[in-house]
This record gives structure tokens, C-alpha cells and sequence, in this order.
């Protein structure tokens, strides 16, 4: 590879690195949205103890169809629960 196809393309992964780390952000932005929301109507809904117990059945099927995310998701997964009433001993 000569010196312009070298820089070329070291431009172009550049493009694309800064393309994926726009979009990471936009993600992240798009999730805590959605959470702060998720987290309002919650507070606020009737049967929490319902939720709570449909929202780990939930939260098992995920972790074990996404072994490689499980986790990364214990996190947030305990936040929700907190959330939903269930008091970590």
C-alpha cells in the first residue's frame, strides 16, 4: 500500500470510529430517557409487587438468552427492583 492509500484509509476508520461513538452516545442518551420515564410511571403504578415479579421472570429469560450481556445488565436489573419495591437484605 502506497502513502495515500494508507491515509485514506486510515481517514475512513477514523470516520467510522467517530460515527460508532456518536451513535454509543445517542444510544446511552435514548436509554436514560427512556428510564427516567419507565421510572415515573412505576412510582406511581398499582400492583408493584406484580410488576416486580413479571419484571425478573423477564429479566431471567433475558439474561440467559444474552449470557454475554447478564452482567452488565445486574446493574440496572437491581436499580428496577429497587424501584419496584424489592428491599435488598
Amino acid at each position: 500500500m502506497d502513502t495515500p492509500s494508507l491515509e485514506q484509509a486510515l481517514e475512513l476508520h477514523s470516520q467510522n470510529i467517530n460515527g460508532l461513538m456518536e451513535n454509543q452516545l445517542a444510544l446511552t442518551a435514548q436509554v436514560q430517557v427512556l428510564q427516567a420515564a419507565l421510572a415515573a410511571l412505576l412510582r406511581h403504578h398499582a400492583d408493584r409487587p406484580a410488576l416486580l415479579n413479571t419484571f425478573q421472570q423477564y429479566m431471567k429469560i433475558s439474561k440467559q438468552s444474552a449470557p454475554q450481556l447478564a452482567s452488565r445488565m445486574e446493574a440496572l436489573e437491581s436499580g428496577m427492583e429497587a424501584l419496584l419495591g424489592q428491599h435488598q437484605a
